[in-house]
C-alpha cells in the first residue's frame, strides 16, 4: 500500500504539502478572530460558545433605556415604568436630562428559608460588574461571574442584564439555583424590565427596608454621560415616605453629596454637585399613573 500511495507525481505530492500548510497556519488565525469581539475585546470576557445558550449573554452597553421626552416649557417629561410593574410619569427641568441620561431598574429581594437573605437586584451599566470574569452558566439565561467584590449572579431578559452581588454570608449551591429559576423578568412594549419572582424568592415592596436599607422598586438615572458620572438621580416607591425612605446606596457611594425629598409615595434623591442635587430635588415631580 505504501508503495502505491507514494507512485503518485513529485508535483502531486507538493500541491498536497502546500495544501495542508495552508490549513494548519489557517487554524490560528482563524481562532484569533473568533477570540475576538466586534470591538476587539477578548471574548474571554464572556462565556465560551460552546457553552449552552452563550449568545444570551452578548451584552448591549450600555444598559440602560432613554425614554423619548416630552417637552413642557422649561420641562421635560417622560413616562417610566419601575420593575413592580408601576407606571409613572415624571416631570423635571430640562436642564436635568434625565431623558438624556436614562435610567436602570434596581429592587431588593430575599430569598426564605432558615435565616432570610437580602439581596440587591441592579443593572450594572455596561451589562456586567466592573473587573468580572465569567465562571459558569447556571441556566441558559443565568450566568455565575467573578468580580472585585465577589461573585455575582446575572440574569438575562431581553436587553437587560441584571445583576445579584453575593455576600460574605454567601448563597450555597442550591440557593443559587433557587435564584436562577425563580427570578423572572419581562421586558415591556417601551423597553422597561418588570420584575417578578417565585418561591423561595420574594421581591421587596414600596416602602420595605431590607438590611437597614431602603429596597423599594427603583430607577436609577444618570453615570453615562460623559462628565457626568458623578451626578445621578434615583426615584424610590415608598409608602409612608418620611419613614421608611432614605439615600439609596447607589448614591451614597457614588458622591460626598447626596440628598432626598419625598414627594407623595415616591422618594426622590440625588447625588452630585450641590447645584445639581437641589434643581433635582425642588423640580422633580412624580405622578403615579397605574
Amino acid at each position: 500500500m505504501r508503495d502505491v500511495i507514494e507512485a503518485g507525481t513529485p508535483g502531486r505530492r507538493r500541491w498536497i504539502g502546500i495544501v495542508v500548510l495552508v490549513a494548519v497556519l489557517a487554524v490560528p488565525a482563524v481562532s484569533l478572530l473568533i477570540s475576538r469581539s466586534p470591538d476587539g475585546r477578548q471574548a474571554a470576557d464572556h462565556p465560551p460558545s460552546a457553552s449552552p445558550g452563550a449568545s444570551t449573554y452578548l451584552v448591549e452597553a450600555p444598559n440602560i433605556l432613554r425614554a423619548e421626552p416630552r417637552s413642557v416649557g422649561d420641562e421635560e417629561s417622560i413616562d417610566v415604568v419601575f420593575p413592580d410593574g408601576t407606571k409613572a410619569t415624571v416631570r423635571y427641568p430640562a436642564t436635568l436630562r434625565l431623558a438624556a441620561r436614562g435610567s436602570r431598574p434596581y429592587q431588593g429581594a430575599w430569598i426564605s428559608g432558615e435565616r432570610a437573605m437580602f439581596r440587591r437586584l441592579y443593572a450594572p451599566l455596561d451589562g456586567l460588574p466592573e473587573e468580572s470574569t465569567w465562571i459558569r452558566n447556571l441556566t441558559g439565561t443565568v450566568s455565575l461571574w467573578s468580580a472585585r467584590e465577589g461573585q455575582v449572579l446575572v440574569f438575562a431578559f431581553g436587553r437587560w442584564r441584571i445583576a445579584l452581588q453575593d455576600r460574605r454570608d454567601g448563597l450555597s449551591f442550591e440557593q443559587r439555583m433557587e435564584w436562577a429559576r425563580a427570578l423572572k423578568g419581562r421586558v415591556t412594549r417601551d423597553g422597561y424590565l418588570v420584575l417578578s419572582a417565585e418561591q423561595p424568592v420574594h421581591l421587596s415592596k414600596p416602602g420595605d427596608r431590607l438590611g437597614g436599607e431602603p429596597a423599594g422598586p427603583g430607577l436609577l438615572f444618570g453615570g453615562e454621560l460623559l462628565g457626568a458620572r458623578d451626578e445621578l438621580v434615583s426615584l424610590v416607591l415608598t409608602r409612608n415616605c418620611p419613614r421608611n425612605s432614605g439615600i439609596p446606596p447607589e448614591l451614597r457611594r457614588n458622591t460626598a453629596y447626596a440628598d432626598g425629598v419625598c414627594r407623595g409615595d415616591v422618594f426622590v434623591s440625588a447625588a452630585g454637585r450641590e447645584p445639581f442635587v437641589q434643581t433635582a430635588l425642588r423640580g422633580i415631580k412624580v405622578k403615579l399613573t397605574e
